[in-house]
């Protein structure tokens, strides 16, 4: 099926339409030629019961045959429109309770039972998407033609020993909360918190420092490298943060260096539902194995409740306590930076106007990753693969994704430290 895309507008909200992310909008075109992660692969239960799932204005149904094949497929039956999450795992494929139609992980019709011409089925064919599994999440290609390779990003590698995979429901626009994960200064304000934990103190303490940041950044051929260098107070040492911007919705920021030392970063997608919904997902990976995944887990679920949703709620203001801001935490919101987040950036509104904002110095990862995500849209309006889309198997490796967080001689050139990381084969090399 080919969709037909209009060119992405002009004018005084010119970057406004990347929020919208429905099929057949510039947004939702460009998104769709990357994977995205769509559920945790924990959503298919061993009982076999089919799962809803919901992106970019889809309704969609997961689901594992009888084979062990996952498919994901229109949530409506192609026969009269019933809800195919309500049918049955049998037969290589689901069957909808309805009429018996049988649909197969490709959506192939393969039976309908009550139909008299044995050929009939083979002009069925419902909505399908190729699924892909990697670090904890089931993916999914939405776009036209022949899937991109799925790329070897190295926070997806190494299996259970090395990622922590979790998600959150975030009630806004994805862009705005995209943005805010390149926004380097926000750390030191919003994330400033006395951590009781030594190994999460170590992993952040990096942000108690308020120092204004020098940033820069540059253009990689996955998205933008940002570097944030801030002063050591009484040394000739510079603290240097390495961040990446990932095309089209997807960061690479710090892991766990403060106690576990090199090789870890985390890399967090953040998925529309629809244009005021999104899911929030963190791939938390460090090369050594090391990860305290109870502690982790922890601290995530006590923020939970009903599986992805934040247990606090605007209508309270999120139970923020006012008392801790005094020496403790400076939003007052608990010791988790994940929830700060998804507090602020919902704060913004479901999709703040682009219009009412005052852009400074400090948003120039901003302002280029628009222009940048504008400058995609209108290479999938012409047919062209968007940057960051990889089809060459030589090209599938990540070494030039450097994440870390250093101290640096002042004198030292930031580039040059970042080509030194990016030559290496060993940064993230599983132990």
């Amino acid at each position: 099926m080919t969709t037909t895309t209009s060119a992405p507008p002009r004018g005084a909200q010119r970057y406004q339409y990347l929020t919208q992310t429905n099929s057949g909008t510039p947004a939702g075109e460009l998104l769709r030629r990357y994977w995205q992660p769509v559920a945790p692969v924990d959503t298919l239960a061993p009982d076999g019961s089919p799962k809803t799932v919901r992106i970019m204005g889809e309704d969609l149904v997961l689901f594992r045959d009888d084979q062990g094949a996952v498919g994901l497929i229109d949530r409506k039956c192609a026969h009269r429109c019933a809800d195919l999450a309500l049918g049955r795992i049998e037969d290589g494929g689901i069957r909808c309770p309805y009429h018996g139609w049988l649909f197969g992980v490709d959506g192939r019709c393969l039976d309908q039972p009550a139909e008299a011409s044995p050929d009939a089925k083979h002009r069925i064919r419902t909505k399908s998407y190729p699924v892909h599994e990697a670090a904890g999440a089931f993916w999914a290609y939405m776009g036209p033609g022949e899937p991109p390779l799925f790329p070897n990003y190295p926070a997806l590698l190494g299996g259970k020993a090395h990622c922590y995979t979790t998600r959150w429901l975030g009630n806004c626009n994805w862009l705005q909360a995209s943005e805010g994960n390149i926004d380097p200064v926000h750390t030191s304000y919003l994330h400033q918190i006395e951590l009781a934990d030594a190994n999460m103190n170590a992993r952040w303490g990096v942000f108690a420092n308020q120092a204004r940041p020098e940033l820069s950044i540059e253009e990689t051929r996955f998205g933008i490298r940002l570097y944030t260098k801030r002063v050591i107070q009484g040394e000739n040492r510079n603290s240097l943060r390495i961040t990446n911007f990932v095309m089209p919705n997807a960061c690479a920021v710090g892991g766990f260096e403060g106690y576990l030392g090199e090789g870890g970063l985390t890399m967090l997608w953040d998925v529309p539902i629809d244009d005021t919904h999104h899911w929030r997902w963190e791939f938390i990976f460090h090369r050594s194995g090391q990860l305290d995944m109870d502690a982790l887990k922890k601290q995530y679920e006590s923020e939970k409740v009903d599986g992805d949703r934040m247990w606090r709620t605007e209508s309270d203001l999120y139970a923020q306590d006012r008392s801790s801001m005094e020496n403790k935490a400076y939003v007052g919101l608990g010791e988790c930076f994940s929830v700060h987040d998804i507090v602020i950036t919902q704060s913004q509104g479901a999709i703040h106007q682009q219009t009412d904002e005052h852009l400074s110095s400090s948003d120039i990862a901003i302002v280029r990753a628009r222009r940048m995500l504008d400058e995609a849209a209108q290479a999938v309006a012409a047919n062209q693969d968007p940057r960051g889309v990889i089809r060459d198997p030589a090209k599938n490796h990540f070494h030039d994704m450097v994440v870390i967080t250093a101290e640096v001689d002042k004198e030292e050139s930031e580039i040059a430290f970042c080509e030194r990381q990016a030559r290496r084969t060993d940064l993230y090399e599983r132990s």
